[in-house]
């Protein structure tokens, strides 16, 4: 029976029937099952913050900033895990598409243009 069936009882029988030896304790009853029932979910939501607050902590520390892009010499650079890919990507275009190293610029497939010594930043 869940807490708000039994609250359910609790009311019911409070309002329906005199207050008898027999109704005091099957009250006392009723309100057991719910202070046991409340016990155990407030045990179960405090761990499942504990383990939010846990899992928060490791997301945050294993991923990137929003969007994963840090701009560095006028390119864009997506972070990993460690460091940042090898390639940039277009700070100029909406969508910032990966850049390509074409001779001695690297190329968006808009033909925005960046020199060949464009780095990322040190982590």
């Amino acid at each position: 029976m869940s807490a708000a069936d039994t609250a359910k009882d609790i009311i019911r029988i409070g309002t329906t029937a005199g207050l008898s030896k027999d109704v005091i304790d099957l009250l006392e009853k009723k309100c057991a099952l719910l202070v046991e029932e409340n016990t155990a979910l407030t045990t179960k939501v405090s761990r499942l913050e504990i383990e939010n607050r846990q899992l928060r902590t490791q997301l945050s520390n294993s991923q990137p900033p929003a969007g994963g892009f840090v701009e560095n010499m006028g390119v864009l650079w997506k972070r990993r895990a460690k460091g940042f890919e090898p390639n940039p990507y277009c700070n100029e275009c909406s969508h910032h598409p990966v850049m390509s190293q074409i001779g001695m610029v690297w190329v968006c497939s808009h033909r925005h243009t960046a020199p060949e010594t464009v780095q990322p930043p040190v982590v």
